[in-house]
């Protein structure tokens, strides 16, 4: 009678210890995001102290190329005095920003063919 007890106890206990086995492994798996590519374009320095624009053509190239703009910052301020008087000059800010953006990274995958290499 002794040993009915033991087996029917050692049995749920593995019994138990199958189920939280099966349990753990029918957890939903880790979240996984996506994985994004970064690129910053900058207005270019074409002498000392003297920027270009970024051009909207090259705005525009980026977009097609399914770059989504995510930020735009001013870089450089860039003031510049003006006019005759000697003490009263006006002063004129330039600003030229930065673009930041954003696109999903591509993943690379091998293609495969379901056409038969040496078909007859």
């Amino acid at each position: 009678m002794v040993g009915m007890k033991r087996i029917i106890a050692l049995s749920f206990i593995l019994a138990m210890a199958v189920a939280i086995v099966i349990w753990a492994q029918t957890k939903a798996p880790a979240t996984v995001y996506a994985q994004y590519e970064m690129r910053s374009v900058f207005p270019r320095e074409t002498s000392p102290a003297m920027y270009e624009q970024v051009s909207q053509q090259e705005l525009q190239t980026l977009a097609s190329q399914g770059w989504e703009l995510v930020s735009v910052t001013p870089y450089v301020y860039r003031n510049e005095e003006r006019g005759p008087a000697l003490n009263n000059k006006p002063a004129v800010t330039q600003s030229y920003p930065a673009y930041f953006f954003k696109r999903v990274k591509l993943l690379k995958t091998e293609s495969v063919s379901l056409i038969p290499a040496h078909a007859p």
